[in-house]
């Protein structure tokens, strides 16, 4: 393999395969002869980076099946007929999420399946003066899509309420029709997803580096997690899907973060705005002490020029990290390359997926003898944004390759 030399971590989703193929290329790396260039060589413990978004989303969907609020992947059961409508019958207090998901799921259906509803909730939402919009039915693998469902109800509570109060066209609606105990487990479900999705954006994006934001965005996903189980307290539904992806977040982190040498921690100190300040305001009691000093450990502050940069006036937040360390790197040669190193580690495996994922675009049934180099070139242009979207299949694309790339690359 001619990358085994160059390769310093790898970013991969928590799968058991991608485990033992790390582990695999451990082994693997360790036939490698080092040098005074390549010093090193590859190992799980120093260059196994879990996918944050890949968590994250194990910790919402853990959440979901714990309170039975996952849409069923076996059965849609909101494609009710036409009087068929009937209120969900389990009546234990840990399902009320459940059955107000199940009202919601089966009135979203009629909404954008039956002509009159539809008709009567564009003309109900204009009258409200709110914006017209179509309503969201969520998956089961994607949690983002049940906080976009229950968004877009929100924002439509008004002219659903009025219609489904009014309405005569399936009179078995009204049994199921949402009330106001559903609406406020509706909305507390949603600031619930919330809390996830900001940290999930920020961390999945492929225009600036990422690994820095993800100790103190994942942190301020526990801490909220912690806030809002308080309000609504443990034993409240909320409060029990709080705890379960309290649970998955608290077992990953013990796996990314707090081992030596962590990649997150040495990412997150080598970010000029926020440095070691970010381990003190996000761990402030002396009981969290230990992560805090778990998370820095291995890295010496002593060594004369990362003492002298470590007391340097921190920047404004809307300060280029990546100029910054640019500006720098003659007056803090050994940070800068540790910076240059560790900040281009991805927090998420996100952006790749995206790049391949044009893959079936460019390599078509009538355009499958591409070599390599030209299925790379293509794939990270059109990343970049020099290629434009579309089918790369049409009779002028290959002109239209040729001239980008000739007026890019002279």
């Amino acid at each position: 393999m001619g990358i085994t030399d160059a390769i310093f971590t790898c970013t991969r989703d928590n799968a058991s395969a991608n485990t033992v193929m790390l582990a695999e290329y451990e082994l693997l790396a360790r036939n490698h002869s080092t040098s005074i260039q390549q010093p090193w060589t590859f190992t799980v413990k120093e260059g196994d980076v879990r996918c944050i978004a890949h968590i994250i989303n194990i910790a919402v969907q853990h959440a979901l099946k714990t309170i039975k609020a996952d849409p069923s992947a076996e059965a849609e059961t909101y494609r009710c007929e036409l009087g068929a409508a009937q209120i969900p019958r389990t009546v234990d207090s840990h399902t009320e999420v459940m059955n107000t998901l199940a009202k919601l799921r089966r009135h979203i259906y009629v909404f954008r399946n039956r002509r009159l509803w539809k008709d009567a909730l564009q003309k109900q939402t204009m009258v409200a003066g709110l914006k017209v919009q179509q309503l969201s039915l969520d998956m089961p693998v994607r949690w983002n899509s049940t906080h976009k469902m229950l968004e877009s109800a929100i924002k439509l509570q008004v002219p659903i309420t009025a219609i489904c109060a009014s309405q005569q066209w399936d009179i078995s609606m009204r049994d199921i029709a949402l009330n106001a105990n559903d609406w406020s487990t509706i909305k507390e479900l949603e600031l619930f997803f919330v809390i996830f999705l900001r940290p999930s954006q920020k961390l999945q994006a492929s225009t600036y580096p990422t690994l820095n934001y993800a100790i103190p965005q994942y942190l301020k996903m526990i801490n909220k997690l912690n806030h809002m189980l308080k309000e609504v307290g443990e034993q409240s539904t909320i409060g029990i899907a709080c705890n379960a992806a309290l649970c998955k977040l608290n077992e990953y982190y013990t796996l990314t973060a707090n081992q030596q040498y962590s990649h997150l921690s040495v990412a997150t100190i080598c970010d000029p705005r926020m440095n070691l300040e970010v381990f003190t305001s996000l761990w402030p009691s002396s009981g969290e002490a230990s992560k805090r000093n778990r998370a820095t450990e291995g890295i010496s502050f002593q060594e004369p020029e990362w003492k002298r940069w470590i007391l340097e006036l921190r920047p404004g937040q809307q300060t280029d990290i990546l100029k910054y360390w640019l500006s720098k790197q003659y007056m803090y040669p050994i940070v800068a390359q540790i910076a240059r190193d560790y900040l281009a580690i991805p927090a998420t495996s996100a952006a790749s997926e995206r790049v391949f994922s044009n893959g079936s675009d460019i390599i078509t049934k009538k355009r499958n003898r591409l070599s390599p180099s030209t299925v790379r070139y293509l794939l990270c242009l059109r990343d970049w944004g020099v290629l434009p979207e579309g089918d790369d299949s049409e009779g002028d694309s290959r002109a239209s390759y040729t001239r980008v790339y000739a007026h890019t690359y002279p």
